[in-house]
């Protein structure tokens, strides 16, 4: 409990430093971060995948994760998406030629699209008009909701939620997740909103606050329950591919996608939610 702790700790000074470097120094500070997280949890994803993946798509996978926010520097989110396109037809080409197995191909693209895509939305929220308040919302609803349904799924848990993937999550601590969510998107908006630090909010593009607040309230709710989704995909994966967590890169915590399965669900929600706002 104390090592967990300690890392706990240590990924929260991490997150804090590079959002403040990115707010204050540049956006390329958190960009590598996203990049580094990328990079991360499409190893371990590999590596649970074991020999299902044919060798010969890692290096592609590998040069993908690792240069994935050069296009999006260049020509936006959408140049994610032409890029990640072209990395499935350079898969596509290679199973053509080394007469590899449909499903390996379709392990590949699984790959691109989750870890992959999915988080390459991070690179949208924070280089958005509104990106501090983006990834603080992203960040704070989705930790708020993890140690929330932690918590009164102890205290309160009684109810399986989804016993055949994950027999110790209940709806009690679902329910828990939820209310930490939208605490979580009240501190942002407190931060935002009322405080007026580090950066403009919603109500500064002209909505009334109590519609600020609710809106603030059902981005929380909902980004809380793909949390909780993204949480489940990921045991979902892990029980079918035999493995209890990712990698052991953050200890008692799992791996770099045991920690952002649940954010990535998040941010693709957000992403979408600033096309209209931002």
């Amino acid at each position: 409990m104390k090592n967990r702790i300690f890392v706990s700790i240590g990924i929260a000074a991490v997150l804090i430093g590079f959002y403040f470097l990115g707010h204050y120094v540049s956006k390329l500070f958190m960009d590598a971060l996203i990049t580094i997280v990328i990079a991360c949890a499409v190893y371990e994803m590999r590596k649970a995948f074991k020999n299902e993946l044919p060798k010969d798509f890692h290096f592609l996978l590998t040069i993908y994760s690792l240069t994935i926010a050069l296009p999006y520097l260049k020509l936006g989110f959408m140049g994610v998406v032409y890029y990640t396109l072209l990395i499935f037809s350079l898969g596509a080409t290679l199973a053509v030629f080394r007469n590899l197995p449909l499903d390996g191909l379709m392990r590949f693209a699984f790959i691109l699209i989750y870890p992959g895509l999915t988080l390459s939305s991070l690179f949208f929220i924070n280089n958005s008009l509104l990106s501090s308040l983006g990834i603080a919302l992203v960040f704070c609803v989705s930790m708020f909701t993890d140690v929330f349904a932690l918590v009164f799924g102890l205290l309160f848990g009684k109810h399986k939620l989804a016993p055949a993937i994950s027999p110790k999550k209940t709806v009690e601590g679902a329910l828990g997740g939820i209310f930490g969510g939208i605490l979580g998107a009240l501190v942002v908006f407190l931060i935002f909103e009322v405080f007026g630090w580090l950066q403009m909010g919603f109500f500064t593009w002209g909505l009334r606050k109590s519609y600020t607040v609710l809106s603030y309230s059902l981005i929380a709710v909902c980004g809380s329950c793909l949390t909780q989704i993204g949480d489940l995909v990921a045991s979902l994966i892990k029980r079918n591919l035999g493995v209890k967590d990712f990698s052991k890169l953050l200890g008692d915590h799992g791996g770099m996608l045991d920690r952002f399965d649940g954010i990535m669900l998040n941010a693709c929600f957000v992403s979408f939610i600033f096309t209209f706002i931002v």
